[in-house]
């Protein structure tokens, strides 16, 4: 792994009017990782993805991505630099096949050769979808929609996928399902994975490192292993609930 993080959040804070989002956040993500920001509702996870994404312009501190600052710049400009969003909800185009919705992934491209081999690659990770390619994106699961959002950031060629809240509403076998082939896209594709997630228990699982953010804080942070069998976690989560 590179010596500089792929991606920095420097002494973030951020506002939504008079409400404190962010209280100096900091947290980096390794090339090659799979990081998990884990946290209760309302503790600020989502904001730290817009953040990210510069849907939210953070009141002081800086987000780097491969030692360039990109606080705050425009959403498009950041996903053509190699960020791409699994967004909370999946937020597929339901009246669109899911040939279209997997199109759609590849706008910031023009290399029209690269992308038809990009999108026989990602249908061959994904044969379920293959199975739907003509379907509207509407009628499928919530764990198909799940697979074509994350199999959509994959045709931009990303260098990091931000994933927020992937397995949010899905069956227990499809959540089992999701977290595999985030982990087989990491391994295998080499793409980074910055994860915000409430289930910690399976997250921890397939990442390699974690954080802990409660109240706009981050209070814990080590190794997944590590904070996977740490007793603080369920007292740093929510407040002693038995998150794991």
């Amino acid at each position: 792994m590179s010596a500089q993080p792929l991606l920095k959040l420097e002494h973030i804070n951020t506002f939504y009017g008079a409400v404190q989002a962010h209280f100096d956040l900091n947290l980096h993500v390794n090339a090659g990782e799979i990081v998990c920001l884990l946290g209760g509702n309302a503790s600020g996870k989502s904001t730290t993805m817009k953040v990210i994404l510069g849907l939210v312009k953070p009141h002081s501190g800086h987000v780097y991505f491969d030692g360039q600052d990109i606080t705050g710049q425009p959403t498009p400009r950041i996903v053509r630099l190699g960020i791409a969003s699994v967004p909370e909800a999946r937020r597929i185009f339901p009246a669109m096949t899911v040939r279209e919705n997997l199109l759609m992934g590849a706008y910031t491209r023009s290399d029209r050769a690269g992308i038809q081999h990009d999108l026989a690659e990602v249908l061959e990770l994904f044969p379920r979808l293959r199975e739907r390619l003509h379907h509207p994106g509407g009628v499928l699961s919530g764990g198909e929609q799940q697979m074509l959002a994350m199999a959509r950031a994959l045709m931009s060629r990303p260098r990091l996928i931000c994933m927020d809240e992937p397995t949010m509403g899905l069956s227990p076998l499809f959540v089992e399902r999701v977290l595999e082939l985030i982990a087989r896209i990491n391994r295998q594709r080499g793409v980074t994975i910055f994860m915000v997630e409430q289930n910690a228990a399976m997250a921890l699982q397939i990442a390699h490192r974690g954080y802990v953010l409660r109240n706009g804080r981050i209070v814990l942070e080590d190794q997944a292993q590590a904070l996977l069998h740490n007793p603080a976690v369920r007292e740093a989560y929510l407040g002693g609930a038995d998150v794991l």
